[in-house]
């Protein structure tokens, strides 16, 4: 853990440009696509007044167009991610990654990564939706435990998201196919899961940060990188990867 940040810090150290510009390309890409989402909606508003009919978002056409637009940014932030892990894996290396890179990158890894956010989401509603199920029919109004079902699903969506993100930095940083990323993951699990452990919590600190108004510049032109970066490191380190250019 410790030597994986060494080793991304002194990347970053060398070549800030890189990693600051890898943001910079999340950043902007991911206001793009909400954009082209906020348009879309805005589209079928402009449709509805066309023939004067009033907006209606209980309606089973808008709630269909809705659905549709919240796959399709689910679909291509994903993809987003994916390009994220690439470009600051291409840093690590002092390589550069251009706005045309990036948005290809986002386009070839988005349906991969995609299915592996289904997995995850399944895997989470396994584990969670029991318990929640139990509290809603039998335990509601039980002294403090909404706390305690509120705890144990914050902690099962930490779990079960660290348990994925090697699958996905694979899938983006190295792209790995989708059976790979998998494999290569649950073989990294196996050999690193305690030191990959203690990075997952820097790295969730870090992924708060950014949310966080005063520090989230530091954090998402800094912090952030770094953490993401080690990661990178920390599997390269750990499996043998083909990567693909």
């Amino acid at each position: 853990m410790i030597d994986s940040l060494k080793k991304s810090f002194k990347a970053y150290s060398k070549k800030p440009f890189l990693f600051v510009w890898s943001t910079i390309l999340y950043i902007f890409m991911l206001l793009v696509f909400v954009f082209a989402a906020v348009g879309i909606f805005l589209s079928y508003f402009l449709f509805l007044s066309v023939f004067g009919q009033e907006l209606n978002l209980e309606s089973i056409p808008t709630l269909a167009v809705i659905g549709i637009i919240v796959f399709m940014l689910l679909f291509f932030l994903n993809g987003i991610n994916a390009s994220l892990a690439r470009a600051y894996s291409r840093a690590v290396e002092k390589k550069k990654t251009s706005l045309y890179q990036f948005y290809s990158f986002i386009m070839e890894k988005a349906p991969e990564t995609f299915a592996v956010m289904l997995m995850r989401e399944v895997l989470w509603l396994l584990a969670v939706g029991p318990a929640i199920g139990i509290y809603i029919y039998f335990l509601e109004g039980i002294e403090l435990m909404d706390w305690l079902i509120g705890l144990y699903a914050l902690f099962m969506t930490f779990t079960i998201h660290m348990l994925f993100t090697p699958a996905f930095v694979l899938l983006g940083g190295f792209g790995s196919s989708l059976y790979n990323s998998l494999k290569y993951g649950l073989n990294f699990w196996r050999e690193k899961h305690i030191y990959f452990i203690g990075l997952y919590i820097l790295f969730a600190f870090a992924w708060l940060f950014n949310f966080i108004p005063f520090i989230q510049i530091p954090s998402l032109f800094f912090l952030y990188p770094v953490v993401y970066a080690a990661i990178v490191v920390m599997l390269r380190n750990s499996v043998t990867i083909e990567e693909e250019e």
